[in-house]
């Protein structure tokens, strides 16, 4: 049986999120309870830290300047 819950948000948090996100905040909660449901804990994905994020300005930056001073490693992933 679903359940109703009420929150309040600041409207202009709500179409920044909205418009950032690319996802409703029932969505987001949605994903949120999952994640603690099946997971067992809440983990952000360190990508959106602020460090991170920082950094990734940083890079892009420089790119755009043409300038490509930053060395990384090609991550593989299996499928």
């Amino acid at each position: 049986m679903a359940e109703m819950t009420n929150i309040a948000i600041d409207s202009e948090d709500l179409k920044e999120f909205n418009e950032k996100s690319g996802m409703s905040m029932t969505e987001c909660i949605k994903i949120l309870i999952n994640s603690v449901k099946y997971g067992g804990k809440l983990e952000l994905d360190p990508f959106w830290s602020d460090e991170n994020q920082t950094v990734l300005r940083e890079i892009r930056e420089d790119a755009e300047q043409g300038r490509n001073m930053h060395e990384h490693e090609l991550i593989e992933v299996d499928e």
